[in-house]
């Protein structure tokens, strides 16, 4: 059975949960790869809901740090303080003078070229972190969390996560036990020793683990979770969903 997110709420807190689980910016496209070709959000929602996230001040283009670049914004509804002037101009009170929140604020909301730009990235600000670390958990169903995951380790490469890979060989009597060992900006992502009965296996998987890191991970995670079918889904949500179609 699908599961798919129809509260908005719910839709906000997945997107915020996935760039504070891949932990680094992401262009509208990719992140949009990731988020809907599960079928747990569709397009629509996700165009949607990720401009409100970002005029909410939750999301941010990122700077070349990879750090949020949030412009001051503008207060919201700048028609409630010309209204509350005016109010004081008419009734002789004095305009309070009570700070803004940063809810108070709304931000730009993304433009057509941004969102077609593959080199403007986004990553969550620090209140949208916030969000995603407090309520992801008691919001979202772990299946969702699960799977979504998978999709992120699947679309994006070891490489563009910060990974760091390692491979050793000792010998063992007739054999040899080949190690190796992926970690990311969270620490260990995967280590894994096995046997190798000959040179032949042994350089096969030195090589294999050297040019597929990603496809050793995904598959190891794959097989100990019991989610073969991610070993051979596509990786491109808009062929997924022509098919669906």
């Amino acid at each position: 059975m699908k599961m798919t997110l129809q509260n908005p709420d719910e839709i906000k807190i997945f997107i915020l949960f996935l760039l504070e689980k891949i932990g680094y910016p992401l262009s509208f496209t990719d992140l949009g790869t990731i988020v809907i070709r599960d079928g747990i959000v569709d397009y629509f929602g996700y165009f949607e809901y990720f401009s409100e996230l970002v005029e909410a001040g939750h999301i941010a283009v990122a700077d070349e740090n990879g750090e949020p670049t949030l412009n001051p914004g503008r207060k919201l509804k700048e028609d409630r303080e010309n209204n509350d002037f005016a109010d004081d101009q008419t009734s002789g009170k004095k305009k309070s003078s009570k700070p803004l929140s940063p809810t108070d604020y709304i931000y730009p909301r993304p433009t057509a070229e941004e969102i077609n730009d593959p080199t403007v990235k986004y990553v969550a600000t620090k209140t949208g972190l916030l969000i995603a670390r407090a309520l992801s958990e008691d919001i979202l169903m772990a299946a969702v969390r699960e799977k979504s995951y998978m999709s992120a380790m699947r679309h994006l490469s070891l490489e563009k996560r910060g990974a760091v890979t390692d491979q050793t060989f000792t010998h063992d009597g007739k054999g040899y036990i080949f190690k190796c060992s992926v970690k990311d900006k969270d620490g260990l992502t995967m280590e894994l020793s096995i046997r190798a009965d000959t040179v032949y296996q042994l350089n096969r998987m030195r090589l294999n683990f050297d040019e597929k890191p990603d496809v050793i991970v995904r598959g190891m995670l794959s097989l100990l979770t019991g989610n073969v079918d991610y070993l051979f889904e596509e990786d491109d949500w808009r062929d997924s969903a022509s098919s669906d179609a």
